[in-house]
């Protein structure tokens, strides 16, 4: 099936996949080619990829919608960062980055941009 996870700013990843595992608002749901149609809201995690060609890649995201069908699999996330490659220092760099940020935050839109980066941190996290 074909994989689409896309952001506000780019086609974060692209590929024919053979199993995605998605952590929905209901609960992690594991999508297969063939499977039924339906849509999902998602909540902060990590999407983990099994692709055809044999490569698994891990995906943080805060939040979006999936759209399932037979034939495709299309993730729209409000905020997501392919973990691919990313060392460990880079990740705990990245969440102490963050929880400053959140801490020196002094509008409400400062706070919730910053929150929204603590976020995306954490599931970046969880993919380690």
């Amino acid at each position: 099936m074909q994989l689409s996870v896309i952001t506000p700013e780019k086609i974060l990843f692209s590929a024919e996949a053979s199993m995605v595992i998605i952590p929905g608002t209901e609960g992690e749901f594991g999508v297969l080619p063939g499977h039924a149609p339906f849509v999902s809201t998602i909540r902060p995690g990590v999407i983990s990829i099994d692709t055809t060609s044999g490569e698994k890649h891990k995906i943080a995201i805060v939040s979006g919608i999936a759209e399932v069908t037979p034939e495709h699999c299309t993730i729209l996330a409000e905020l997501a960062a392919d973990c691919q490659g990313l060392a460990e220092s880079d990740i705990q760099s990245k969440l102490q980055q963050a929880k400053d940020a959140v801490n020196l935050a002094v509008t409400e839109e400062a706070s919730r941009e910053a929150g929204r980066q603590l976020a995306l941190a954490e599931a970046m996290a969880m993919a380690a």
